[in-house]
């Protein structure tokens, strides 16, 4: 993955965080009640994405070989991005938002696996994060709309709404980039 436009159809598209890899899903599950809450939460996730990227960068010749280390690195990376973010966005700090998201975790993790260094790792971020926003805004939408529809009692809620992104899921696993 060295062109742009491919980073970007892959992390949009074909390797997205939310509905591919399963990573986010309790923001999906929790801040997708209507579409600014869900635009908040996704913009948090990006920016975050993208300041986890910026050291990822900056610190990646200090990253050592061995696996275990390795993760408790990406860990650490994701941590302080993660505080960085709540102060950069100005939002307030409560248990919830500070907890580390496991998207953040899992695409410091996948660009660790798929060897994604210098600018890309930004790049490979921000299409990450434009996924993973897109995705809490098109659900926060759908979520909307089903509220609407005559679904089932037991189905109401959550259970729809993980059946509903699971269809989507399917449905992008068609497109390879």
């Amino acid at each position: 993955m060295t062109n742009g436009l491919e980073i970007l159809a892959q992390a949009v598209v074909t390797g997205n965080l939310i509905l591919v890899h399963g990573l986010g899903l309790f923001v999906l599950t929790r801040y997708t009640k209507n579409v600014r809450e869900a635009a908040s939460a996704g913009l948090t996730v990006a920016v975050g994405m993208l300041v986890g990227a910026i050291l990822l960068w900056l610190c990646g010749s200090i990253i050592p070989a061995a696996p275990v280390p390795q993760v408790g690195f990406y860990l650490l990376v994701a941590l302080a991005a993660s505080c960085l973010t709540s102060a950069l966005l100005k939002q307030d700090v409560t248990i919830e938002r500070r907890s580390v998201d496991s998207a953040i975790v899992g695409l410091l993790l996948l660009m660790g696996r798929s060897g994604v260094t210098g600018v890309h790792n930004v790049w490979m971020a921000l299409a990450a994060g434009v996924g993973y926003l897109l995705v809490l805004v098109v659900m926060a939408t759908i979520r909307r709309r089903l509220e609407l529809a005559p679904v089932p009692r037991p189905l109401q809620g959550l259970p729809i709404l993980l059946i509903t992104a699971g269809l989507l899921a399917m449905a992008l696993l068609g497109f390879r980039f």
